[in-house]
């Protein structure tokens, strides 16, 4: 889907809907010591065969993805135990301008109720079209996740690969927010995104008992 797709809901009225995935190939962006995206061609009409059939490699955590809670906590839920409550329904866009990090006072300003789907977009929007990874991208804190926590919000998603601090492995926010079991989606594309209220279908793998899975994500404007 494109910027320019529409859909008839049950309303009946057309309404826009934005594709916030991010394209799958060998250029796609990638965490620092994590494969490439690789598709492998089994079968090729073009050679002669019957079909076009392809072997797919990737990481559960590629690309516009969707973390379980057992990703960092090991007797959690997995990617297929997800309710869909926290992946589709309702949600805002809340551009912030800061330069380094989401801080609790960058989340306390906002109206922001339980249940919530919460999507930020940052500069990090720039950055998720280069091949290279940046170190610099705008992450979120452990004092505004704990925010997002005490609200408790169904998921919260960010525009880039991972939502922690890149020299942090504790991975704090992961911790606070999976713990319990507030849904992380990573990777979102917005850069073409306006901030507001949307309907959001976010859709991943179901990889029995999977600490996360790829997922196609999709805005439609309210």
């Amino acid at each position: 889907m494109t910027l320019n797709d529409s859909i008839t809901l049950w309303d009946k009225e057309k309404r826009s809907v934005f594709d916030i995935s991010i394209s799958l190939s060998s250029d796609t962006l990638t965490f620092p010591g994590q494969p490439c995206f690789q598709k492998e061609v089994l079968s090729s009409i073009e050679r002669g065969d019957r079909s076009n059939v392809s072997k797919l490699g990737m990481t559960s955590h590629t690309g516009t993805h969707v973390d379980a809670p057992k990703h960092f906590v090991g007797d959690l839920d997995g990617i297929d135990k997800i309710p869909f409550s926290r992946i589709i329904g309702h949600a805002s866009v809340y551009e912030l301008n800061v330069s380094e990090k989401i801080d609790a006072i960058d989340i306390q300003s906002l109206k922001i109720d339980p249940g919530d789907i919460v999507l930020f977009k940052t500069r990090n929007s720039e950055l998720l079209i280069n091949k290279e990874f940046r170190e610099d991208y705008v992450y979120l804190t452990s004092e505004a996740a704990e925010v997002l926590k005490d609200i408790g919000v169904a998921a919260v998603g960010l525009d880039y690969l991972i939502v922690d601090e890149f020299d942090n492995i504790r991975r704090p926010v992961h911790h606070i927010l999976l713990g319990k079991g507030i849904i992380l989606i990573e990777g979102l594309n917005l850069g073409h995104i306006s901030a507001g209220a949307y309907y959001l279908i976010c859709l991943p793998l179901k990889i029995r008992d999977g600490d996360g899975a790829p997922a196609r994500a999709i805005l439609i404007e309210l």
